[in-house]
Order: structure tokens, then C-alpha cells, then sequence
């Protein structure tokens, strides 16, 4: 059986329309930020409240993160 090689996690970031926030994570991430909680420092040097939580379902492949920039689902705009 081949090794399980982790590729880079899908985010669904919120709110979805702050593009500065969405950069942010993205450049993070695909320099090579490898789990949630580094992320989730990293982001907070800016967004003293970000959050970062993985999503853990049963037989899903792949990772998804949930990011959110105010610690909990806002409203866009």
C-alpha cells in the first residue's frame, strides 16, 4: 500500500469577501504552513482573534480547514 502523502488542505474562509485575510491564509499555507494551529498563530499576528478548526468527517479525503477571521462565522460585507 503506498504512504498517505497529505496535500494542502482546502480552506473555506469567513468572511469569504475580506480578500486580504484570503491572501493571507493562502500564502501561508502553500509556504508550507502544515497544520491548524500554525496557521491559526500565524494569522493572529494580524487577526488577534482568528481561528482555525480542521474539519473531521468520517471517510473524507483530503483535509479542509474552516478559518475564520472574527473567531466564529460572520456575515460578508
Amino acid at each position: 500500500m503506498a504512504a498517505d502523502h497529505r496535500s494542502t488542505p482546502t480552506l473555506i474562509l469567513n468572511p469569504p469577501d475580506d480578500l486580504d485575510f484570503r491572501v493571507a491564509a493562502e500564502r501561508l499555507v502553500g509556504g508550507g504552513v502544515a497544520a491548524p494551529q500554525a496557521l491559526e498563530g500565524s494569522l493572529r499576528e494580524r487577526w488577534p482573534a482568528a481561528v482555525v478548526r480542521p474539519r473531521d468527517l468520517a471517510g473524507e479525503r483530503g483535509d479542509i480547514w474552516y478559518v475564520y477571521r472574527d473567531g466564529h462565522w460572520v456575515r460578508s460585507g
